[in-house]
């Protein structure tokens, strides 16, 4: 898969995520340490310097920070009872229970669990997208066989026109396809929504 391909697939997911209106619990290891931090459709944290070392979505965000806000706790107390273990242990006992990214994911399950609220993963969210995406691109060949494609021709056509009007830059025909497509499938992902 070479780089636009790469590109239009996440884009395509990411419009998945937008439509669901997912939330994520992210897992985040900045200059301060190990923080879980809750994110919509998985915006905000690319431009900090924190390193995203695990993300699950929830399907809405209220329940993204209640998993985020009960993990926390657990992550402080889970600390603290392991300074007091420090206390009586060797330091090198503590390092091994104390692997605080470990620590930091158990933390977010279990709150997940204990809240029953559903966790999906990164891999589980992709392959949703994927087959949604599928589908639509599925009809979209039917329609092309079928000559159906006109309409969307026509619309292209008068985006050109439009664009060139306005003295705007002007998609080609592939990308802007990539930004109907998208369209496509957030609309399908937003019927989906609360299934």
């Amino acid at each position: 898969m070479n780089n636009h391909d790469r590109s239009a697939a996440a884009s395509l997911i990411a419009a998945y995520r937008e439509g669901l209106g997912l939330a994520s619990v992210s897992l985040l290891c900045g200059p301060a340490g190990i923080c879980i931090e809750t994110e919509r459709d998985g915006g905000g944290t690319e431009a900090t310097a924190k390193t995203k070392l695990a993300r699950w979505w929830c399907r809405r965000p209220s329940e993204a920070e209640w998993v985020a806000a009960a993990a926390r706790a657990r992550l402080r107390r889970r600390k603290a009872v392991d300074r007091d273990i420090a206390a009586f242990a060797s330091a090198a006992q503590h390092e091994t229970a104390s692997d605080e990214a470990s620590l930091a994911s158990e933390s977010i399950a279990s709150a997940a669990k204990q809240l029953n609220i559903a966790l999906l993963s990164d891999e589980e969210i992709c392959d949703q997208a994927s087959a949604v995406v599928a589908r639509i691109d599925r009809e979209l060949e039917t329609l092309q066989r079928s000559g159906g494609l006109r309409s969307i021709n026509t619309a292209y056509r008068e985006y050109r026109i439009k664009a060139s009007r306005r003295g705007g830059r002007i998609l080609r025909y592939q990308d802007w396809m990539l930004k109907y497509r998208e369209k496509l499938v957030r609309e399908l992902a937003s019927t989906l929504r609360y299934f």
